[in-house]
Formats: C-alpha cells, sequence, structure tokens
C-alpha cells in the first residue's frame, strides 16, 4: 500500500509561528516560522516516509461555511503582523521547492483534506493527514487515514482519538455540535460543555440519538439545554460536517514525494533567514548544485596565494586573522592564517601545523611576503593588536598603515556591552 501525506499547511504554519515566535535574522526580520518550516522540510525524509506529498491550504476571503453561518470564525482576531510577514515567504517556499499544493474557492484545507480521502478511499493509498485541528479526526479510519500529530509525533488511530478526546472518530462531529468550537465560532448547545457531550456520547452515540431520546434524559438542566438549543446543535453539526467533494481528482504524478532535497531549491532563501545549519547540512548533498554564503578554502601552493594577493591595492577590504600555538603574544608561534575579501569565500593558509599527516605548508618566507600584501590593504580583524604582535614576532613585520578593528569599533558603538567574539556573533 502506498502512502499519501497531506499537511494542513497554514494551522501548521500557525503552530510554527507561535513556537518560534522571537527568532529574527540578522537584519532583524522575523524568522521562526520560516526556519520552523524549512526544518520540517528537511526531516520530511526521515520522518514522513511516504510516496506523494500535498499541501492543503485555505481559499482567500469567504467559504461556503459562511453562508451556513454568517459569524463563522468572526471572533478570530487578525494575526500578528510578524505572521503575516512571513506567510508569502513560506508559501513562495513551497512553489520553489516543487512541491505540490492545493486550494479551492470556496473551500478550506481541511475540506482538500477531505476530498483527498475520499479520492484515495478505493485505490489502495494509505492517507497521513499532518495536522493539531481535531476536526480533521472525524477522517481517521484503522488501515487507511490516520492523524500525525508534529508535536507528539504519535500516528493517531480510532483508539488514540478516544483517548486524546473521549470520543471516536465518528463522533467528533456530534462532539463538536455540543460542545461547540470557540476557535471558529461553532456555537454548540450552551452549557454543555466537553465532558457533557462525552457523556451523552457514550449513551446515545450521536446527535441524533440524543434527541431521539431526549425525553428519556433523566437531568432536567441538561435536557432542557438541549431542547432550547436544537436548532444550534444541528447546525454545528453542519459546519464541522468537511466538504469532500472540494477536489473531485488529484494529480498524485505531479504529488511524487521528492527525490532530491527540497531545499536546494530554496538556498537564497535559506541564506537570508541565516538557516546556516540547513545551508551546511545542503553543501554535503551528492547534487547541490548552488554556491553556499561561505566557503572555506585550504591553500598549499605559493601560485594560488600569489594569485590572490598580487592585487592588493590600500582600498583592498581584506579580513585577517592569525592561528597560533597559544594566547600570549610573546611567546606563542604562528602556525597559519587567514584572510577574505567577502562574504562568499575565505582563505586559510597553514605554516606549521605539526600532527600525524599535515601536508606540506607554506613556507615562513613565502607566508611573509604573503601577509606583508595583506597589510597593503585596510585589514579588519577582532582584537588586532594580538595578531599585529604575533606577526611581527613571528615574521618581522610592523603593523599595517590601515586598519580597523572590530573589538574596538564594537566598544565604540556600544560601551556597556560585551565585546567579545562571540557576543558579537550573537549580537550581529
Amino acid at each position: 500500500m502506498k502512502t499519501l501525506t497531506i499537511i494542513d499547511t497554514f494551522g501548521f504554519f500557525f503552530r510554527l509561528y507561535y513556537a518560534m515566535s522571537g527568532l529574527k535574522n540578522r537584519e532583524g526580520k522575523p524568522s521562526g516560522m520560516i526556519s520552523g518550516f524549512a526544518n520540517f522540510i528537511a526531516s520530511l525524509k526521515d520522518e514522513y516516509q511516504s510516496d506523494y506529498l500535498i499541501f492543503a491550504l485555505d481559499s482567500k476571503g469567504k467559504t461556503l461555511r459562511h453562508e451556513i453561518l454568517g459569524d463563522y470564525k468572526a471572533n478570530r482576531s487578525e494575526p500578528p503582523t510578524q505572521l503575516k510577514e512571513q506567510l508569502p515567504v513560506c508559501i513562495d517556499m513551497i512553489e520553489k521547492m516543487g512541491l505540490y499544493s492545493l486550494s479551492r474557492e470556496g473551500y478550506e484545507a481541511d475540506d482538500i483534506i477531505a476530498s483527498a480521502v475520499k479520492f484515495c478511499k478505493d485505490k489502495d493509498i494509505f492517507v497521513r493527514i499532518v495536522t493539531h485541528d481535531k476536526d480533521l479526526y472525524q477522517l481517521i479510519e484503522d488501515g487507511k487515514v490516520s492523524i500525525y500529530s508534529p508535536q507528539s509525533k504519535i500516528d493517531h488511530d480510532s483508539a488514540s482519538c478516544f483517548e486524546k478526546y473521549g470520543v471516536y472518530p465518528a463522533q467528533v462531529r456530534d462532539f463538536l455540535a455540543i460542545a461547540g468550537d470557540s476557535s471558529d465560532n461553532i456555537p454548540g448547545v450552551k452549557g454543555i460543555g466537553a465532558v457533557g457531550a462525552k457523556k451523552l456520547l457514550a449513551e446515545y452515540g450521536s446527535l441524533e440519538g440524543i434527541y431521539e431520546n431526549l425525553a428519556l434524559l433523566r437531568n432536567e438542566r441538561t435536557k432542557n439545554m438541549l431542547a432550547a438549543a436544537k436548532d444550534e446543535a444541528f447546525l454545528s453539526k453542519k459546519l464541522a460536517t468537511l466538504f469532500d467533494d472540494a477536489v473531485s481528482s488529484f494529480d498524485l504524478e505531479h504529488s511524487k514525494f521528492p527525490e532530491q532535497n527540497p531545499l536546494i531549491n530554496i538556498s537564497e532563501i535559506l541564506k537570508e533567514y541565516d538557516l546556516n545549519r540547513l545551508l551546511k547540512s545542503l553543501q554535503k548533498e551528492e547534487n547541490a548544485e548552488f554556491k553556499l554564503g561561505f566557503r572555506a578554502n585550504l591553500l598549499l601552493d605559493e601560485a594560488s596565494i600569489e594569485k590572490l594577493l598580487s592585487d592588493v591595492t590600500p582600498e583592498t577590504i581584506v579580513a585577517f586573522d592569525t592561528e597560533t600555538t597559544g594566547v600570549d603574544s610573546r611567546s606563542a608561534k604562528i602556525v597559519g592564517f587567514s584572510f577574505c575579501f567577502n562574504d562568499e569565500d575565505a582563505y586559510y593558509v597553514p605554516v606549521a601545523h605539526n600532527y600525524l599527516g599535515a601536508p606540506k605548508q607554506i613556507d615562513l618566507k613565502f607566508a611573509t611576503w604573503a601577509v606583508g600584501q595583506i597589510y597593503k590593504g585596510c585589514v579588519i580583524g577582532q582584537n588586532l593588536k594580538y595578531d599585529f604582535e604575533i606577526v611581527k614576532n613571528n615574521l618581522g613585520l610592523n603593523p599595517p598603515a590601515n586598519f580597523k578593528d572590530t573589538m574596538i569599533l564594537a566598544w565604540l558603538s556600544d560601551p556597556n556591552s560585551s565585546v567579545g567574539m562571540d557576543a558579537l556573533a550573537k549580537r550581529l
């Protein structure tokens, strides 16, 4: 049996946002929802083994349920601005990754999912629904449909549905019809909450069964509340019922589970939102045909170093750092140095590493020329006093005429904050 994984997309995004609402990139843009979604995509292959993948989307504007109840979902407050800023980025990510998404005018994502369940019913396809929404538990059918919770990582069947809500999947609509659902503005029966709804359904099976036996109810208060709210109860059940005719046919060919990591197609978005761990993992992909925002290059031949440094001028901005044997600049020995001209490529030149299997390294005479070339530019570094003393003591070169120390600049910018490299990295 093949498997279709279908995502309740907007509900999933909302959960991601509230889980990491404070996360921002270095420019201050909110990034929690984007980061969570990208990490979800990264876990697809291991956590969601599947043959097909569909992202179900809500349509814009009013739906068929607004025709049933004009105030449907009217009590919902406006989503936070930072959530609305990230939502189009996440939708764009789905498209750029080449993943299959689907919406239909007048229908909600829940209806798209119900239609997918109906479509797969006689096709020997198991449907896994990824959602936090209890409405969708009505679709559970053991051996055919499950609800997967990304938070608890549990695949819910009929038994766990009962354990979680106290009713079976076939009773979820009846449960909502009585208890109501404040998040969707479904009224239910006023005065009877979740506990009362479960007791009634345990005894009478369904909403229809309850009203057929209304005269037999011993609790007069409950009987009166049910009698007074009969219209609201059946209206609520209608609102809670999913439409399974939103889509008559699904293009499973276009929804095939991706063979290549989809994140490869959105590397620019990952860079923009500083998702560096994911970028590093992508760098290891065999078919990753893109350049990451940072690449470290080891230089072991003089010709390559000469080509990079021969054209340095006083206008050249070059970052510089030394690698040494200790923290005391008076006694430490230089073992290598690094430099870069931009945020894409950095270079390391080893000169005195001593370990088993160490390659042939650059000799100190040529290293002195190379650092001298770097000193012709505008040198940028952190705590450069240390590096300049190391170079002076090991290579005999005086400090450059033009340099900028990020530690000093950080102190001038904010004297009350830490100016160490780790603290600056976290702030910037």
